[in-house]
């Protein structure tokens, strides 16, 4: 069982509320984004309670395979019963308390009336101090999982587009990226646009997997659009019209 983070002031009242959640019998529901951290959150609550992927249990209460009673069961993707009141019917009849998780923002009416408290997790840019906790975790991890020695924060590349599941990937590729050289950083690019060239206008299609990291590490090492142009080699109005082309990946 993986613990939650909770070093950020949002995360800290939301934990607070999940400690209250372990001495009260009722339906919790936690919602959020892929990797903000639901199913750790009701591990916290019920430590011991079996996790059931909701679609799998739907079959197995309809299979009628399934012997629970009296117990704490965690739901993950509630959203994706869709035979709500034999779900329903299951809870009542054997007095099942739920932790369920959730993307969506709002549920079937009778499948939300089921829950008491609602619990809505952040993203992790709104967790800063989170952040920085877990990509130690995650810095550590994969020191041991790769046997590496544990590189340096700054030698970090930080990905937190699709929270802690894009932080774990970006932490481990971080450490293999301090293993490669330039030959094989060619040989995934030549490998990548191998399997994904098509088309009649292949060139243009790859040139921003040169361009924009170039970009991003040119603006990140030289601030200005002045500084850029000159250490890259290129007249202000090239380097302006480069950067409004790849706006969407130099703004993410």
């Amino acid at each position: 069982m993986e613990n939650y983070i909770a070093i950020s002031k949002n995360s800290k009242e939301i934990l607070n509320s999940a400690h209250l959640l372990q001495s009260v019998q009722v339906n919790a529901l936690i919602s959020g984004e892929p990797g903000v951290g639901k199913k750790s959150l009701s591990q916290y609550i019920v430590p011991k309670a079996p996790i059931f992927k909701a679609k799998n249990l739907q079959q197995d209460i309809s299979d009628n395979i399934i012997n629970l009673q009296n117990c704490s069961v965690i739901i993950d993707k509630i959203e994706n019963i869709t035979n709500v009141d034999l779900f329903i019917n299951w809870v009542n009849e054997n007095g099942i308390r739920v932790i369920a998780t959730t993307l969506k923002d709002e549920l079937n009416s009778k499948l939300s009336e089921l829950f008491s408290i609602t619990i809505e997790l952040p993203p992790l840019k709104e967790r800063e101090e989170d952040v920085k906790a877990l990509t130690q975790k995650f810095s550590k991890e994969a020191s041991i999982t790769l046997d590496l020695d544990q590189i340096i924060p700054s030698k970090l590349m930080i990905n937190i587009s699709n929270n802690a599941h894009s932080l774990r990937k970006s932490i481990y590729f971080s450490y293999l990226f301090e293993t490669i050289g330039e030959d094989e950083i060619l040989m995934f690019m030549e490998n990548y646009m191998y399997a994904n060239m098509q088309g009649e206008n292949s060139y243009k299609d790859f040139l921003y997997l040169l361009e924009v990291p170039i970009l991003k590490a040119a603006n990140k090492k030289y601030k200005s659009q002045v500084q850029m142009a000159k250490h890259l080699g290129l007249n202000r109005i090239t380097l302006r019209k480069k950067l409004d082309i790849h706006k969407e990946y130099l703004n993410d």
